[in-house]
C-alpha cells in the first residue's frame, strides 16, 4: 500500500510528477488564448458575459463593473468567453427570433451583430496570443539556458 502511495503521490509519481506540472501548463496556455479573445473583443466593442478557465460547477468567481463575470471551474481541461449574444455553445449565427430577443443595448454589443472584420480579429486573437506566448517562452528560455559553447583554448605552445 505504501508503495502505492509513493508511486502516485511522489514529486516522480503520476500525480505530482505529471498530472498537476500539465494541468498547470495548460490552464497558462488556456488562459492567455482566452484572454486573447476577450481583450480584442472588448477593444472591438463586443461585450462580454463571462470568461470561464475550467468547465462545470464554478468553483470561485465574481463580477467586475462592465458585468463580466470571471470564473474558475472544477474540470481545468479548457475555458470559453461567452460574448453577449452567443445563444448556444458553438456561437454559431443565433436566429432572427434569438436576435430579435436582445435588447437594444445588447444588441448593440452583440458578437454576431459587429462587422465582420472585428468577428474576425476577436476569433484569430486566441491563436495569436498562444503564438506570441511561445515567442516569449521560447525568448526567456533561450535567454536564461542559450546554447552551449566550448570556448577554443589553446593546449600547448
Amino acid at each position: 500500500m505504501n508503495d502505492i502511495f509513493h508511486a502516485v503521490f511522489s514529486t516522480q509519481g503520476f500525480v505530482l510528477g505529471t498530472l498537476v506540472p500539465f494541468l498547470f501548463v495548460l490552464t497558462v496556455v488556456v488562459f492567455v488564448h482566452e484572454m486573447g479573445h476577450y481583450l480584442i473583443g472588448r477593444w472591438c466593442g463586443i461585450g462580454v458575459k463571462a470568461f470561464s478557465i475550467g468547465f462545470g460547477p464554478e468553483l470561485v468567481g465574481f463580477n467586475d463593473r462592465r458585468g463580466t463575470r470571471w470564473k474558475l471551474c472544477a474540470i481545468p481541461l479548457g475555458g470559453y468567453v461567452k460574448f453577449v449574444g452567443d445563444m448556444n455553445a458553438t456561437s454559431s449565427q443565433p436566429s432572427a427570433e434569438e436576435i430579435e430577443s436582445l435588447t437594444d443595448a445588447e444588441r448593440e454589443v452583440a458578437f454576431h451583430t459587429q462587422p465582420i472584420w472585428k468577428r474576425a480579429a476577436t476569433v484569430v486573437a486566441g491563436p495569436l496570443f498562444n503564438f506570441l506566448l511561445t515567442i516569449a517562452v521560447f525568448a526567456v528560455l533561450f535567454s536564461l539556458y542559450g546554447r552551449p559553447v566550448l570556448e577554443p583554448t589553446v593546449a600547448q605552445v
